[in-house]
């Protein structure tokens, strides 16, 4: 029997993944009265150090989460809850209200974990005793956060305390003076084994820091700032896994490692040699020593690791150095007839169709695993359906049972084709690979400009998980709080419950970040999405990588008329918060300031292609090109829109020499 939890946010947050929360009131567990503390905070008895690493790590999340408990008590009431041990319990006056975290005797026997998966949790107030204990270990012994997310859901759910984005003016702790919490019990898991937001301010660095350099810009700084601020944040979106798994490009090294014996196992280039160089290597994937070489590679690497569920064998991603091997052997295993396909890996120097190596890629994957199931046969081989092998194979039917198919695709919202062929590719991946999962770049392609897809991304992961998604892995947080805050707040609590009610959460964000502001804020989103829509409907933008990040298109929807009309939403909601809420009011510039930005991104990407056209001078364009960069300069300290990492992108946008 499932009931409807009482709170609105839990209601939002967890209604419809799974029957597992359900509550009952009858008495009140008394916390805080009046900023006094009224409980203590109980852990797991002390015993010896546990020689499992992983046991210790496990231990070590249940004590970093209930410190997390206690200061967020602390920041919403003002009163410091005391810590002891479930053995130390005697010393303290039987009426206080005890809060066990963790593994504790009278959790495992009142708080039961029967029936819910590693990362699971259960929240259990009953009388004077709250429990809040989770599944923090996998039957591979891995250590997992159960109790880590039954301590922030606990927060958020009883103390309204919200983690809108990094650092300090991410936090929402309502203050209050009095924490009194009914009897209830909320069970919970995640649907998902791997849910995974990347860290991508750490990610090609050496391009951010050339803009920096060019501004002027502490580079220290920015790193100090920046770099680092993600993943307390992901910790408390409830990120995470419950496997180990191993799935991205597989072969660095190999050159260095292998060439000197088998030269023969690499990509027969377009000269005539195999010389790939050892950057991205490429390799002859029909030449069965690699298969072997690759099989006794991974299964080496599982073997050493009871609790790697999967190994990667997937391709070096694209590179100028190299292309795919064109050696007869590998032509013979490529599907004819296949339709050309653009590349999609930005880092490929292909621009436009090139042949279809689905067939080819996943011929050799089959090699593979046919090989390592022999020996690990309870296993799977991580391999991308991405670039030019993303699309499902043509000749071939069948795909080795081990083979843990990850779909690099649905890159942008941009573009209902596009959208259309990338739902079509996915139905037909899912009904042939045994485990697949979700890979997509989406959050690196907005470039910092303002859009709201959210409708139709959650649409997307709902059929997905109905499909047999067990793992989604985004790329990446590049940093765009302003323009894309509300997109990385939702996707995190939707790969927890994919049919979380996505009104609801968009409802609870603009409630957290805006105050007064938030009828406003919800009405700016709802327009952004209109405008969202309709550039995806009306196709002028081309998202393809004939045209590879040629904003041309895209800037034109910006126009000053359209700028304007979302900023009157923002200026309503700094109206209507006045002076009563500065965090509020820093969170609603945040998201204007990323307007100023997009203008000048629009006029210098104009301004190219009319020196393209022959339409503007060269040293007319440097002018705008210098007053734009003193813009993306200015707000490259800032958590608005991270310029540092969108400015390569436009500078490669604008095909001037």
């Amino acid at each position: 029997m499932t009931m409807t939890l009482s709170s609105r946010s839990l209601r939002g947050f967890l209604a419809g993944v799974l029957p597992l929360a359900w509550c009952a009131f009858a008495s009140a567990a008394v916390v805080v009265s009046n900023h006094v503390p009224q409980a203590v905070i109980v852990l797991p008895a002390a015993g010896p150090r546990p020689s499992d690493p992983e046991a210790r790590e496990a231990a070590a999340m249940v004590e970093e989460a209930a410190a997390e408990l206690g200061a967020y008590v602390k920041k919403a009431t003002g009163a410091t809850l005391p810590v002891i041990r479930e053995d130390a319990l005697a010393a303290h006056p039987a009426t206080a209200t005890r809060i066990f975290v963790g593994p504790c005797t009278a959790s495992k026997q009142a708080a039961k974990l029967t029936g819910l998966q590693p990362e699971g949790f259960v929240i259990k107030v009953d009388g004077s005793n709250i429990h809040i204990i989770g599944k923090d270990r996998t039957d591979a012994g891995l250590a997992v956060r159960g109790t880590a997310h039954g301590c922030y859901t606990f927060l958020e759910e009883f103390l309204g305390v919200r983690w809108l984005m990094p650092g300090e003016l991410g936090e929402v702790v309502p203050a209050r003076a009095t924490l009194a919490i009914d009897n209830t019990e909320i069970r919970d898991e995640p649907l998902l084994w791997l849910r995974s937001f990347r860290n991508s301010a750490n990610t090609h660095l050496d391009r951010a820091e050339a803009a920096m350099k060019t501004w002027g810009v502490s580079i220290p700084e920015w790193k100090a700032t920046f770099t680092n601020a993600a993943p307390a944040w992901f910790k408390h979106q409830r990120l995470g896994r419950r496997v180990k798994v191993s799935y991205g490009h597989a072969y660095g090294g190999w050159w260095d490692k292998y060439q000197p014996e088998h030269p023969d196992i690499f990509a027969l280039q377009p000269n005539g040699t195999r010389d790939t160089g050892n950057v991205r290597e490429k390799l002859c994937v029909s030449n069965p020593k690699l298969w072997d070489l690759v099989a006794r590679a991974k299964i080496r690497e599982l073997k050493s690791d009871p609790s790697l569920l999967a190994a990667s064998i997937s391709p070096n991603d694209g590179t100028s150095r190299s292309v795919h091997c064109v050696c007869k052997n590998c032509r013979a295993w490529d599907a004819r007839g296949a339709p050309r396909v653009a590349d999609s890996d930005p880092d490929s120097a292909a621009s436009g169709p090139e042949e279809n190596l689905t067939d080819r890629y996943f011929r050799f994957y089959n090699e593979v695993g046919k090989r390592v199931a022999q020996e690990v046969p309870d296993r799977y081989l991580g391999c991308y359906a991405y670039s030019i092998y993303r699309q499902p194979p043509t000749d071939l039917k069948h795909l080795e049972p081990n083979l843990l198919v990850g779909y690099v695709g649905f890159e942008s919202y941009l573009s209902d084709r596009k959208l259309a062929e990338d739902r079509a590719e996915w139905a037909q991946w899912s009904g042939l690979a045994k485990q697949i999962f979700f890979r997509p770049n989406l959050l690196w392609k907005d470039r910092g400009f303002p859009l709201n897809y959210l409708r139709k991304l959650a649409t997307d992961l709902r059929a997905m998980a109905a499909s047999g998604m067990r793992a989604a892995d985004f790329d990446g947080v590049v940093g765009n709080w302003g323009s894309s805050g509300l997109t990385y707040y939702v996707i995190p609590r939707l790969l927890w419950n994919v049919n979380a009610d996505l009104d609801a959460l968009i409802d609870d964000y603009c409630t957290a970040a805006y105050g007064k502001g938030a009828p406003a804020m919800k009405q700016y989103y709802s327009h952004l999405e209109q405008l969202t829509d309709r550039i995806a409907r009306e196709e002028k933008y081309d998202v393809s990588k004939a045209r590879r990040d040629m904003l041309d298109d895209l800037v034109v929807y910006y126009s000053d008329a359209e700028l304007a009309a979302l900023r009157r939403y923002t200026d309503q909601a700094l109206a209507a918060i006045g002076s009563s809420d500065p965090k509020a009011t820093a969170r609603v510039k945040m998201v204007a300031e990323a307007f100023d930005y997009v203008r000048h991104v629009r006029e210098v990407v104009l301004a190219a292609a009319a020196v393209r056209a022959g339409k503007m001078t060269r040293p007319e364009y440097d002018q705008v090109l210098a007053a734009s960069n003193r813009q993306f300069g200015s707000m490259a300290m800032s958590w608005s829109v991270s310029t540092p990492h969108n400015y390569p992108y436009i500078l490669r946008s604008l095909r001037l020499k």
